[in-house]
């Protein structure tokens, strides 16, 4: 079955800021401002409708630093663009790998963090253990300074947990699924859109497109279930879609 005209919507409109996953992860920073300006310089001539040597900014960007993942993105949308599904999804998939990588390192770096919290804990502790066994009244006044000192690091302990979150944002996840659709890998796309929606609940266009890929696998009744949500999330549905549904599957009452 062919993909014919259908409602697929954002992936021009869905752009990723990826500077505060860059800036997160301890990378040289000279590539990363070389990359930027790169990416900045593809991005502005993309706007003036230079889009060939745009791609070749953003090209040259995501070589500098492989985990410019707006850059990925960016260059999946070009590719999205001309049509060239095969190579939008690599381009998307390497912006989910870019993603996850700063993401991961940015979990590693978090787990060191704690370890350091916990150094010091048990140095305060120590500490205010050999003061208690002083007889010294001035040490009194240092015992109260260490046990302050202590439970603001054990607040800061508290608070700051290692993240366990998803590595992938919802809007890579919503490029992947819709690339997949477009190349008509139906289970694969409707995995990612769902991934998507499991991180965000009220994700229009995730809606919409999942409805999209359910009507080709004729799950009728899901369809209407994720047209609907795709209203209330505010996205407009194409009216001739969904005629063209009501035709082959009235809506069920709500």
């Amino acid at each position: 079955m062919r993909l014919g005209r259908t409602p697929l919507l954002g992936f021009c409109s869905l752009l990723l800021v990826g500077s505060a996953f860059a800036q997160s992860a301890s990378y040289d920073p000279h590539k990363l401002m070389l990359a930027r300006s790169h990416y900045a310089k593809g991005m502005k001539l993309i706007g003036e409708q230079k889009k060939s040597d745009g791609e070749k900014e953003l090209l040259e960007a995501v070589k500098i630093f492989p985990e410019l993942v707006e850059g990925h993105v960016e260059l999946g949308n070009l590719s999205m663009e001309r049509k060239e599904f095969r190579e939008a999804l690599d381009r998307y998939l390497k912006a989910r790998d870019a993603l996850a990588g700063l993401q991961g390192l940015k979990r590693l770096q978090e787990a060191e963090r704690q370890r350091r919290i916990l150094e010091s804990i048990d140095l305060l502790n120590e500490q205010i253990s050999q003061l208690s066994r002083s007889e010294s009244p001035a040490n009194q006044g240092r015992i109260q300074e260490a046990m302050v000192r202590l439970e603001k690091l054990r607040q800061e302990r508290t608070n700051q947990q290692p993240t366990t979150d998803t590595p992938f944002t919802p809007e890579v996840l919503f490029l992947v699924g819709t690339a997949y659709m477009k190349l008509e890998q139906f289970e694969e796309a409707v995995k990612d859109f769902q991934n998507a929606l499991a991180l965000r609940p009220r994700f229009g266009e995730a809606h919409n497109n999942l409805a999209v890929v359910l009507y080709y696998r004729r799950d009728y009744p899901a369809c209407w279930e994720h047209l609907r949500a795709a209203e209330q999330a505010g996205v407009r549905v194409d009216p001739r879609f969904k005629e063209e549904l009501a035709a082959i599957f009235p809506e069920p009452v709500a």
